[in-house]
């Protein structure tokens, strides 16, 4: 099987490594030359939970030939379009292209190429880019899940073949309610990665601070207002399961109880600091629109209130815009009353 990694960031370079180091036949797919060079002048050189250099095979897009069986598309939301422009050559009715990115990006990917071809993923590990060439795992690799699934939510042979590609690079679940799943992942980013962004920090900082754990509450649960509005049932993620019944609270003493719960999800993943963040200190938008944005869009749509997310979006727009820096004061601009006796 001919596998390519459209995408090759972080994620994407140490995806693509764990599968080249188990023999899998694999291209990653850049568009950044300097790192493409590194990737094959040195291997991929992966730090963090993870300390080895794997040989890879790697390519701008312009110089790949023949087509793809499998794609495991890891771009980001604002390059998706390009990406995929980029390789239209080399895909076939048969090729199956993963979308393993945040948000939701399966709407897009299945107007550009067609429903047939597109199995739906959601990554349940961090990584950060360091330089050309060398990517840092900043999860536990016992942390390093995914979870895939058709769209429709049928069990088939190809979900299961790509199952067992990706469990060469840590655990697969394969789940017949995807759409509960990439919400429920939109939450999680929602709350660590949208409050990361906004504080400058990691997760496990946002996660102990009171204040910005309160932040994190509040967006879950319009979170999954949002999605009981629509009908989605969601899916449990590092044991988070972000219904209304279970993260509700009225009181600083219901809040309180609950950090434990919220704390937890992130056990793992305490050293990451969001791509979001990553993105701003390299110059770049973000996907904070496909994220916390996600949920602002369905509370318009639904008639449910989210002013913690709004807030997040209105904070990481000023951010990228230059208007604002990550720190810690952002805080001051949440209402916290809650928290007041």
């Amino acid at each position: 099987m001919r596998i390519a990694v459209l995408g090759s960031g972080s994620i994407g370079t140490i995806l693509g490594a764990l599968l080249s180091k188990n023999q899998q036949d694999v291209v990653l797919i850049d568009s950044y030359k300097e790192h493409v060079d590194a990737l094959n002048a040195r291997g991929a050189k992966v730090i963090g939970g993870i300390n080895e250099t794997i040989p890879v095979k790697a390519s701008l897009a312009k110089d790949l030939d023949g087509a793809f069986d499998l794609i495991f598309f890891t771009t980001k939301h604002m390059h998706m379009n390009d990406a995929l422009d980029s390789v239209l050559s080399h895909i076939e009715d048969s090729t199956v292209v993963v979308t393993l990115q945040n948000g939701i990006p399966e709407d897009f990917v299945c107007e550009k190429i067609g429903a047939k071809r597109v199995i739906g993923g959601s990554v349940g590990w961090g990584a950060t880019f360091i330089e050309p060439g060398v990517s840092e795992l900043t999860s536990d690799v016992s942390g390093m899940s995914v979870i895939i699934g058709e769209l429709d939510g049928s069990i088939t042979d190809r979900v299961k073949e790509v199952a067992s590609i990706l469990e060469l690079a840590g655990k697969v679940t394969i789940s017949d309610n995807l759409i509960g799943t990439k919400w429920s992942k939109v939450i999680m980013n929602a709350t660590s990665s949208g409050m990361s962004t906004v504080l400058g920090t990691t997760f496990g900082e946002v996660a102990d601070d009171m204040r910005s754990y309160t932040c994190e509450a509040n967006i879950a649960l319009e979170g999954a207002k949002v999605m009981a509005a629509a009908g989605i049932s969601p899916v449990a993620i590092h044991g988070f399961l972000p219904n209304v019944e279970t993260i509700s609270f009225g009181t600083k003493s219901e809040l309180e109880a609950l950090h434990p719960y919220f704390s937890n999800r992130i056990a793992l993943h305490r050293k990451l600091i969001a791509s979001m963040l990553q993105d701003i200190s390299k110059g770049r938008k973000t996907e904070i629109n496909e994220i916390n944005g996600k949920i602002v869009e369905y509370g318009i749509k639904y008639g449910i209130p989210t002013p913690f997310n709004e807030k997040v979006v209105e904070i990481v727009t000023k951010i990228q815009d230059g208007e604002l820096k990550p720190d810690w004061s952002n805080i001051n601009f949440f209402d916290l009353s809650i928290l007041i006796d």
